[in-house]
């Protein structure tokens, strides 16, 4: 089941990734190409076809759909008000400084800890030595 979650995350991402990006056009775009190439292919031959589709003179409704489009979300990014770089930044919050009395730490010891394990838990080798047999 979490890889489910986790698919779709990824596929969720990408999409909106895609439609930050203006992909949504490239696949309108693409769409409309085929549709174009189809057709043009019924009625002449595949070079040519693709030539018609491509030289830019030739443009279908989707194509001019598509271009009138992207024309006025270009129109309507450059009516948004970004802020200035030359403004000076107004701050969120201020600094001040800590009114707060921090407890002195206590000294640390020199010489490192070094856990021992206690006396009865070390056994000594056995003797004699074990043979092999």
């Amino acid at each position: 089941m979490n890889k489910i979650f986790q698919t779709t995350g990824y596929a969720a991402s990408l999409l909106a990734l895609l439609a930050l990006l203006g992909g949504h056009w490239l696949v309108l775009q693409t769409v409309a190409w085929s549709v174009m190439l189809v057709q043009y292919s019924r009625q002449a031959p595949l070079v040519e076809a693709v030539i018609r589709t491509f030289d830019g003179r030739h443009p279908c409704q989707m194509c001019l759909a598509i271009k009138n489009g992207r024309q006025k979300e270009h129109a309507q990014s450059q009516g948004i008000p970004w802020p200035k770089p030359d403004k000076e930044t107004e701050w969120l919050c201020e600094a001040r400084p800590c009114l707060l009395k921090l407890p002195a730490l206590a000294r640390a010891s020199l010489v490192p800890f070094l856990p021992q394990p206690p006396a009865h838990h070390i056994d000594s080798p056995p003797t004699p030595p074990p043979r092999a047999a």
